[in-house]
């Protein structure tokens, strides 16, 4: 294991054993208006909006989230990451907080949500990646908001800051080998997407799973894409089983996406993907 690795190991490790100390403590916040809980996955391959963030690698992920009464709550969730995918680092974390409730009166069959997560990469840079590019960082805020009736979920969100550190310093048209007409023309702040999700019963601890979207790149020429997911998962106790299939429009510029390493590794980062997660919740 290298040094990397084995920072990205005793990392997550150190997250599994809050995991632990916070689940211990949640029967005393249980007195009170705030319960807490967790989980932890493992996952064959982290796709996130169609596009695999391990470079097609499995990932180890964590969660806690602590949640009011008011519905009001806030959480972290952590996974590792690929430096070829990520520059600069091998760990992202997510800092997040929100409101959750029932809309009133005759709206009160709907559900809603708004969030605001922050997606901090630590050490994370453009300027550590195998490429002579000058500093940006993929640390990004993002705000969305969600309704739910029943089995469906409507969401959509925008970036408050740049798209995960993509500006025409690091991503302009001529830097994606799959497509040299492609990449960011101007500010990708205000980039957002939109995204329909499913989660029904078909049976007891049986439910299908479904999921469709679109991620538009702000001031950029073929960079957008649409993602899909079809899956289900199976629930005993505390554990849930999941398989799903990912896929993505593909657009040419993630084809054959040269690592920001640099060192010869190339994937494609939006290609359809069958992803395996288990998970414990506590």
């Amino acid at each position: 294991m290298n040094t990397s690795s084995l920072h990205t190991a005793l990392f997550l490790f150190t997250l599994f054993s809050v995991a632990i100390t916070t689940s211990a403590g949640a029967t005393e916040a249980a007195k009170s208006d705030t319960t807490v809980s967790g989980s932890l996955a493992l996952v064959s391959n982290y796709v996130w909006r169609g596009q695999s963030q391990t470079w097609g690698n499995p990932a180890l992920q964590f969660g806690v989230e602590a949640g009011h009464v008011s519905g009001a709550y806030a959480g972290f969730w952590a996974s590792n990451v690929s430096d070829q995918w990520v520059p600069g680092t091998r760990i992202e974390t997510d800092w997040y907080a929100g409101m959750r409730g029932n809309l009133p009166a005759a709206l009160s069959e709907l559900n809603y949500e708004v969030n605001l997560n922050y997606a901090y990469f630590p050490g994370g840079e453009f300027n550590k990646t195998g490429f002579a590019l000058p500093s940006s960082s993929p640390n990004t805020l993002e705000f969305s908001s969600a309704v739910t009736h029943h089995w469906l979920t409507l969401r959509g969100g925008t970036v408050l800051t740049k798209f995960y550190g993509w500006d025409t310093s690091n991503s302009s048209p001529g830097g994606f080998a799959g497509d040299p007409t492609a990449g960011v023309t101007g500010s990708t702040k205000g980039s957002y997407f939109i995204q329909a999700d499913v989660s029904k019963e078909l049976a007891p601890t049986w439910t299908l799973l479904a999921q469709v979207g679109h991620q538009t790149i702000r001031h950029s020429t073929g960079l957008s894409w649409s993602y899909y997911k079809l899956g289900v998962s199976k629930s005993i106790q505390d554990w849930v089983a999941s398989l799903a299939y990912s896929a993505s429009s593909e657009p040419k510029a993630f084809r054959d996406f040269v690592g920001l390493k640099n060192n010869g590794s190339i994937y494609s980062a939006a290609k359809p993907a069958v992803v395996f997660v288990i998970t414990k919740n506590f």
